[in-house]
Parts: C-alpha cells; sequence; structure tokens
C-alpha cells in the first residue's frame, strides 16, 4: 500500500522509510534537511512536503531484477502523489538504465532523474525540499 499520502509533511522535513536508515544517502540528508524515519511508508522511499514522494533505484536494484518495476507500477496505479524516481546510473547499472527510462518516462509518465550514486541522490533530494513548498 502507498501510506504516504496520509502524512501531512512540513516545509523542510523529509520522511524517510525505515529501511535506509543507516545508508549513505540517509547520512547526507542529516543536518541538511529533517529526516524523519516511518516504518509504515509503503512503497515510497521518500515522501516531501507538497505531495511529493522519491522513489530510489538503487544500483543495486536494478542489477537484482525486476522488482523495483513492480513496485513503481504499483505506486502509479495505487497513488495521486507526485512521484519522482532517482536512479543510480553507474557502470555496472548502466545496461538497465533504458529499460528504466521507457518504463518510467513513457509507460509510467512519471519523473526519471539520474545519479551517479547516493551522495547525488541526497543533494538532489536537498534541492527538492527546497521547491515543494
Amino acid at each position: 500500500a502507498v501510506t504516504a499520502g496520509s502524512l501531512a509533511v512540513p516545509y523542510g522535513h523529509v520522511i524517510g522509510n525505515e529501511k535506509w536508515r543507516g545508508s549513505e544517502v540517509a547520512q547526507r540528508l542529516q543536518g541538511k534537511v529533517r529526516l524523519i524515519f516511518e516504518d509504515g511508508l509503503g512503497l515510497v522511499d521518500f515522501h516531501l512536503s507538497n505531495r511529493t514522494c522519491i522513489l530510489l533505484i538503487s544500483e543495486a536494484d536494478l542489477v537484482a531484477g525486476d522488482e523495483f518495476k513492480r513496485r513503481l507500477v504499483r505506486f502509479r496505479n495505487a497513488s495521486s502523489l507526485r512521484g519522482i524516481v532517482i536512479v543510480e546510473k553507474t557502470q555496472i547499472s548502466d545496461q538497465y538504465y533504458s529499460g528504466v527510462q521507457k518504463l518510467v518516462v513513457l509507460e509510467l509518465g512519471m519523473v526519471l532523474l539520474p545519479v551517479a550514486n547516493q551522495g547525488e541522490a541526497s543533494q538532489l533530494i536537498i534541492q527538492l525540499v527546497s521547491f515543494c513548498v
């Protein structure tokens, strides 16, 4: 279930899925934004204010197979939230990128933002927080 929509996220805050606690992206967000971890975010990785959600696809997710695709489709079908997909595009995951791009942009009509690593992903989330008023 997509439960993040029920959350009212105050400006300057990010609600992070518990699974990202201790990750590089979470560590880099702390101190830049108010990061609060929640266990019940469902399909969403990070929830920003103004009904915007981040779905983060790591290099490991891409290489591991199609589970992330099912998660994106379930999110799109079940949610009225604005979903932004951030994908780690590395030398290892590059071969999978065009398939992800086709699914996210053409089939699901969502925004896709490629990053080189979790550090870049955190910088992007920080920028999005300041724009999602």
